[in-house]
């Protein structure tokens, strides 16, 4: 019975030991702006809502984003964002699983800035494209934060601009995204 109490023990604190070495957040902000002019925000967006998870141990980063949480200034162009060109009832997500390439479990121990970039793939549109991107973390008492610019062509995910909109939208779409994890 001793032992396997003990074993029980062991098994449970290894658990909580394995379990603090991943990072959930619902804190993660996702913003784009196609305009030509970045200085206009006709049809720029933005998502307080994205989820995302860190293993430290491995590297390995994911983030979840749900279309529909996409905000925009007018509630035509969120329809339209929705129905029109992303199709979210049928591609409801944009998602990203990789790695975190120059990162490792002290950065989180210790305040301070460290460049490092991200590999892995993105899915969108129901399209999945390889991706690379620069990726700045932040640590700062128990708040690790990662920020993460990169551009996307929409006709790479399949996602068609009308005529009348596209002299108005830039070739390549800059993303912003600021991920925020609270550490043990």
């Amino acid at each position: 019975m001793k032992k396997i109490t003990l074993l029980l023990l062991t098994l449970t604190l290894f658990a909580g030991f394995a379990e603090a070495q991943t990072y959930k957040t619902r804190d993660a902000y996702i913003f784009f702006n196609p305009n030509k002019d970045p200085s206009h925000k006709d049809y720029a967006a933005a998502s307080k809502e994205a989820t995302a998870v860190l293993k430290v141990e491995t590297n390995d980063v994911a983030l979840l984003v749900p279309m529909k949480t996409f905000h925009f200034n007018n509630a035509l162009l969120e329809e339209h964002f929705n129905e029109n060109y992303l199709h979210t009832d049928k591609f409801p997500n944009a998602t990203f699983k990789g790695k975190l390439i120059g990162f490792n479990k002290d950065q989180l121990t210790k305040d301070g800035v460290y460049n490092l970039s991200s590999e892995g793939q993105v899915t969108l549109h129901g399209v999945t494209k390889n991706f690379k991107a620069p990726v700045k973390l932040e640590v700062k008492g128990k708040k690790a934060t990662f920020y993460c610019i990169f551009k996307i062509r929409a006709e790479e995910y399949n996602i068609d601009i009308p005529g009348l909109v596209k002299p108005k939208l830039s070739d390549e779409t800059p993303i912003e995204a600021t991920i925020n994890f609270q550490l043990n």
